[in-house]
């Protein structure tokens, strides 16, 4: 069978994905990943798959996106890129949070199949999202293959470096944009706007302090959250860290390291399977597990005395933390999560095959206007300008003095790069 493997996030999804796509040519299927970002909707049309593996349709557009291609009469698998909950954890979260976890649209019409790390979380979408307990696989956690892969590379001599991988994505969605799926405008997306912004004024200000004082002992890296944008960085700190290509993989930047800062991420974990010992500065991370797995600092001072203790080559990680979170969160830590994600999908593709499955594709995405908003049209007025969205290609028109619009066909927040240029997407 074609199947289509849309990947999320270059820096973090690709090399999972494309484990997944070894595993299942193995299987004798024809299989394709491409980045969902820029050319989901135009991948589709083109390359007629019989399958398409999808990141999480958490938002309208990525449920539009899935919507469609069930229409289309395309098998459709959901592949959770993070781990989402622990039982414990999720029923102590607000009704907010617990919505951009299982997402603020109803997803489960359009979705065969879903690939989730660990067996509790597919517990929870289970019993409390949209998707029925027997059509949810847990795989493992699918982030840590990559380190159960013999690294063959030979690293120069270099001296040792602090690599900063940042968390704060909501800092960038201002005013009629949306994070996770997030309701646009929502009360909860105001107050994750304030947390981010201010925790990312502090990493930037550290950052420099760190410099001032330690920059001849240490290099210093920065590895900007997937969905996050460099610009605040790259304006203050571009000369004095080195700022990594959204294309660098998480893996490719700790093996060239040796102590992580982060502010409540799985690298942590990445970082301890290569003995990088690292450190949770200004927590962003809701999950109370994942915020404690390494140790904390919420100032400056507490910060710089970590990093004095931290001793590279040693990992800090707090192990029966850790023995939790593989209990509760991620499944088995073993190197295998993308060869059984591989089964799973190759069983779904064998019972396609029985049921004589047939899709009706056509040859390019619909420019139906499925999500209308006030200013903005597909025939143009006087006084509008040319809006081109950059998922979908297709052209709308609003006023000038717009900043943000939504796009009308795929649903997708677009915002003006510059007055009268072509739209960007965030």
């Amino acid at each position: 069978m074609k199947i289509l493997i849309m990947t999320l996030a270059s820096q973090r999804d690709k090399v999972v994905d494309n484990q997944i796509a070894e595993h299942l040519r193995g299987y004798g299927h024809e299989v394709h990943v491409h980045n969902f970002a820029m050319a989901g909707f135009r991948s589709v049309p083109y390359l007629k798959p019989d399958v398409v593996i999808s990141p999480f349709p958490g938002g309208e557009f990525k449920n539009e996106f899935v919507r469609q291609c069930k229409e289309w009469g395309i098998a459709v698998i959901v592949r959770r890129g993070e781990a989402g909950m622990g039982r414990e954890q999720f029923y102590d979260l607000d009704d907010d949070r617990k919505g951009i976890i299982l997402g603020n649209w109803n997803y489960e019409p359009y979705v065969d199949l879903e690939l989730v790390w660990g067996q509790e979380f597919a517990d929870i979408i289970g019993i409390s999202g949209y998707m029925n307990l027997g059509d949810i696989k847990a795989c493992g956690a699918f982030a840590f293959d990559a380190y159960f892969v013999k690294d063959i590379k030979v690293y120069p001599e270099r001296k040792r470096t602090i690599l900063f991988a940042t968390g704060f994505s909501c800092a960038d969605t201002r005013e009629r944009q949306s994070d996770c799926g997030l309701p646009v405008g929502s009360e909860y997306h105001k107050k994750l706007y304030d947390q981010h912004t201010e925790s990312r004024g502090k990493w930037i200000e550290a950052i420099k302090e760190l410099a001032r004082n330690y920059g001849d002992e240490w290099d210093f890296k920065l590895k900007v959250r997937p969905g996050e944008q460099v610009t605040e960085y790259a304006s203050q700190l571009g000369d004095i860290v080195e700022i990594l290509e959204n294309s660098v993989s998480s893996i490719e930047a700790l093996r060239a390291s040796d102590i992580l800062v982060h502010s409540g991420s799985t690298m942590a974990i990445e970082a301890h399977l290569l003995d990088i010992p690292s450190i949770n500065f200004c927590n962003v991370n809701p999950d109370p597990l994942l915020s404690r797995v390494s140790p904390q600092a919420e100032l400056y001072e507490e910060l710089e005395f970590l990093l004095s203790r931290a001793m590279p080559g040693f990992t800090n990680i707090h192990i029966e933390v850790l023995d939790e979170l593989i209990d509760h969160l991620y499944g088995p830590i073993d190197g295998k999560a993308c060869e059984r994600a591989a089964e799973y999908v190759n069983d779904h593709c064998e019972q396609m095959m029985l049921r004589l499955h047939k899709t009706i594709i056509p040859d390019e995405w619909p420019s139906v206007a499925r999500f209308p908003t006030d200013g903005v049209r597909m025939a143009k007025q006087e006084g509008d300008i040319r809006w081109l969205c950059p998922v979908c290609k297709k052209t709308c028109y609003a006023a000038d003095e717009i900043a943000y619009i939504k796009c009308p066909v795929c649903g997708v927040n677009i915002k003006r790069m510059k007055a009268n240029s072509l739209a960007g997407v965030d």
